[in-house]
């Protein structure tokens, strides 16, 4: 589809640099200053010079004042993002937040100015592609609940009331996948009907090839050796110290992964509860000791909203590709309530 000049941030699951949802690239991982004709002709629209920014960078452009609005798609930017504190005082200089989503998450209860009711994968039909580059389809099971929609329905009505309905006119999935099979020729081979048989790997640039099971199997993209490049160590300003003498590690759990926003509906048992602090903040969580975590090491999902561990995360990122420092946050921990 053709972007626009609205600013707002587009978060997909599988891989958004894939399907082009990373502001540097197009769909395909393309880079912006590569084949932007072909991808001009295909959706009749000019494509932007410069690339976007990354959901950080437009967090940081909203605390200078210089960005004013944010939609975001199936991902709870308050819950998800280390330091809430930060994302947090970001948000509040928001003038409009669009939250699109299946349920009323984190971002959409404090700071939503417009909330838009998304359907489940099971309420659609579509096609996924997993770790392994296997496209595999999605069929229907069950009609939306309520008022909710599919993503591409959702974005569809929304471009007609912008009055930018060019490029937004798409009838069904099948039609948005053979426009991406247009403009990423990886795809090209990749047919519905084929899918209908089974999951095809990609790179599949016909439709009698198989797929490619093995990517680079005899070569890279630049030729028979990949490039690799030398970084130098820095180190973390993270350090435990008498007050916080441990560190806390943050990570996904296979059921709930970002933040619980489908999954936390679900109970839990109760523990032992303790206080986790930090420099920047505090959360009350229960404790179950395991052997499989280092001596001085903890180690604690942070998907669950009534938990909010990001409030103890700190706020660093890295220096080379500003992802945020969600595994190093030096911590004390005492029994809750004492």
């Amino acid at each position: 589809m053709p972007r626009t000049n609205l600013p707002c941030v587009l978060m997909a699951w599988a891989s958004p640099a894939t399907w082009g949802c990373e502001p540097a690239s197009l769909t395909g991982y393309v880079p912006l200053a590569a084949n932007r004709q072909a991808f001009e002709q295909v959706w009749k629209a000019p494509i932007p010079i410069l690339s976007g920014l990354n959901q950080l960078e437009m967090l940081d452009a909203a605390q200078a004042g210089e960005f004013k609005g944010l939609w975001a798609i199936g991902y709870d930017i308050l819950l998800t993002n280390a330091n809430v504190h930060a994302t947090r005082n970001s948000l509040r200089q928001l003038e409009c937040v669009v939250v699109q989503d299946l349920f009323l998450n984190e971002t959409a209860k404090e700071f939503g100015t417009i909330f838009l009711p998304a359907a489940s994968t099971f309420e659609k039909e579509g096609t996924f592609m997993n770790a392994e580059r296997r496209i595999q389809r999605v069929r229907q099971a069950l009609s939306p609940v309520g008022n909710s929609k599919t993503d591409w329905e959702i974005i569809q009505l929304v471009a007609k009331a912008l009055g930018v309905e060019q490029g937004f006119q798409f009838d069904s999935p099948q039609a948005i996948w053979n426009e991406i099979r247009q403009v990423w020729k990886a795809v090209a081979g990749i047919s519905y009907e084929r899918l209908e048989e089974q999951g095809i790997q990609w790179p599949c640039t016909g439709e009698y090839q198989p797929g490619t099971e093995f990517l680079h199997a005899t070569s890279f993209p630049k030729g028979p050796r990949a490039s690799l490049q030398r970084i130098a160590y820095r180190p973390t300003v993270e350090t435990v110290t008498a007050e916080f003498p441990f560190l806390l590690i943050t990570g996904r759990t296979l059921y709930h992964f970002n933040a619980g926003t489908m999954t936390q509906r679900l109970s839990i048992a109760a523990g032992t509860a303790v206080c986790v602090r930090s420099r920047y903040g505090e959360a009350t969580l229960v404790a179950r000791p395991n052997s499989a975590v280092k001596p001085g090491e903890l180690f604690t999902t942070f998907h669950n909203p009534a938990l909010f561990v990001n409030q103890v995360t700190s706020p660093q990122r890295d220096s080379r590709v500003s992802s945020p420092e969600y595994k190093v946050t030096a911590v004390q921990v005492k029994v809750a309530n004492r």
